[in-house]
């Protein structure tokens, strides 16, 4: 099964190609302009790396958030617009479990981690989760939190101050100012969203008409605020 997965939810920008767990071409874009600039070209290029086009997929996985409100409304519409040009069905993914599953760690044992994705939401904010690490079971599902709101449910998890926790993402120096211990715990806000994550991420989720597929900002958009 060939896959195109895909990403704009944040501050980087991606796509990969797989045939499987086979990984045929891959792309990750660090520019500062606008997705709305970078990625459609990039996806292409990733095509021609492997001499393909979207219509030799049999689905396209696509992040559809929590994330930059504007990044993920670029994504999915050019995501949505191949899917309807090529007839080809769309899995959503979240954005904070590709995360996740991007990072190879190397710290400790994965039966004994919870991986906390999260990415900045601004004014003491955070677009986080937790998982457990080897099973991928969510410990604290995909939410908008203060800081010391999540700090304090990750706290709550059971047996979470004898683990490994792994903060990974651009929100983990938000984490780190509210975090209730510091023993065991490793910080990498740096990692970002790999095709690969994505990929991983994907897996178990149906495949669905691209029409069904919303984006998943868990937190009200500024339009939203205004109307209210």
């Amino acid at each position: 099964m060939k896959i195109l997965c895909s990403d704009t939810s944040n501050r980087t920008c991606c796509a990969g190609i797989y045939d499987g767990d086979t990984e045929l071409a891959y792309e990750i874009s660090l520019e500062k302009k606008t997705h709305s600039e970078t990625f459609m070209p990039l996806v292409m290029r990733v095509f021609r790396q492997c001499g393909l086009n979207p219509v030799d997929m049999d689905a396209l996985a696509v992040t559809t958030g929590p994330g930059s409100f504007t990044g993920i409304r670029i994504g999915l519409s050019a995501v949505k617009g191949m899917a309807l040009a090529a007839g080809l069905n769309m899995i959503p993914v979240s954005s904070l479990k590709a995360l996740a599953m991007s990072v190879d760690n190397v710290a400790a044992d994965p039966s004994d981690t919870i991986i906390v994705p999260c990415f900045d939401a601004r004014n003491d904010r955070v677009f986080a989760a937790a998982y457990c690490d080897a099973s991928g079971e969510t410990l604290i599902a995909d939410g908008a939190y203060f800081n010391q709101d999540f700090t304090d449910l990750l706290k709550a998890v059971p047996g979470a101050a004898e683990k490994q926790i792994l903060v990974v993402g651009d929100g983990a120096d938000t984490v780190r100012k509210a975090l209730f211990f510091t023993h065991r715990v490793q910080y990498a806000p740096g990692a970002v969203i790999l095709p690969k994550g994505i990929l991983k991420a994907s897996k178990g989720i149906e495949a669905v008409n691209g029409a069904s597929v919303k984006a998943s900002y868990c937190a009200a958009s500024r339009a939203e605020r205004y109307q209210n």
